[in-house]
């Protein structure tokens, strides 16, 4: 009598629920954890913006107004026209734009010799001069640029700001040239590339989401930078951060023009970084990788 064989067949999987209620929780907690981490920035952010649009009095109102008051310009009518808005916006973008052009040029060639040929003495230096607050370069680039007669003027103001942007070019190009393969370089030599032909022809088209990471965000930290460009700017090199200053008197502050002026001062990097998100976060992360 012959036996009918069936086939084998594999148990059935269990359900993936208790997998899907466990990425569930994971991507809520992330979520709150986030939240969490961004809503002091995120309160701030809303407590200057709300009150670029109050009239004086509701902004010194206790408890404060959150959303029950009537809304006005009047307050960046007074910061655009008191101040010469032009001018500061158009010294900010000047130093801002050069200092990270000048950090890319000096600061790309020492990611190279960094992370090719192992430069460490150079390395530790630049982690050295990293480290040290800002305040600590003030009084030397004082005393420098008063000697030089370059206090107010362009060039005091961008060379300063190299001290901010040429560092964190080094450190975030120095992983992506370190990613790269050492056959790629093998390969160049073959081809009879030199050194200087290797990195210019090679390393760096093979880089350019690590440069304009870079460019970015050394753009963004000399945008902000109110320090340097408090004490070596002047009335007719102020950039834009300084000029909140107008805005300070000796008996009171106008906090609604203040707020105003702040809010744009903001706005060119905000939307800076929404329009490069995504070149920022694939620079930020290409780099680590192998």
């Amino acid at each position: 009598m012959s036996q009918t064989l069936t086939p084998h067949r594999p148990a059935a999987k269990p359900a993936a629920k208790p997998r899907r209620r466990g990425s569930i929780l994971g991507r809520i907690g992330l979520a709150v954890a986030v939240t969490v981490a961004l809503a002091p920035a995120l309160f701030v952010f809303f407590w200057m913006l709300t009150s670029s649009f109050k009239q004086q009095v509701d902004i010194y109102t206790i408890p404060p107004k959150w959303f029950d008051f009537t809304p006005t310009l009047d307050n960046y009518r007074e910061a655009l026209t008191r101040t010469p808005f032009g001018r500061y916006m158009t010294n900010s973008l000047v130093v801002a734009a050069c200092s990270s052009l000048l950090g890319l040029a000096i600061g790309v060639p020492a990611a190279y010799s960094i992370a090719r040929y192992r430069q460490t003495k150079l390395s530790l230096s630049l982690l050295t001069a990293r480290l040290l607050p800002g305040v600590a370069y003030l009084v030397p680039f004082f005393v420098a640029f008063t000697a030089l007669r370059m206090v107010g003027t362009y060039p005091a103001l961008i060379l300063s700001h190299v001290i901010i942007t040429f560092p964190l070019t080094v450190f975030i190009m120095v992983n992506f040239f370190a990613a790269l393969p050492e056959e790629v370089y093998d390969a160049a030599q073959v081809d009879g590339c030199g050194k200087l032909e290797t990195f210019w022809r090679i390393a760096v088209p093979l880089t350019r989401p690590g440069m304009l990471t870079a460019g970015i965000l050394a753009f963004i930290f000399s945008w902000n930078d109110f320090k340097m460009a408090l004490i070596l700017s002047d009335g007719d090199s102020r950039t834009l951060p300084v000029a909140v200053f107008n805005f300070v008197h000796e008996a009171s502050l106008d906090w609604g023009p203040m707020m105003a002026y702040a809010s744009i001062i903001m706005l060119p990097v905000f939307v800076l970084t929404l329009a490069a998100q995504r070149h920022i976060v694939t620079g930020m992360t290409m780099g680590s990788v192998k």
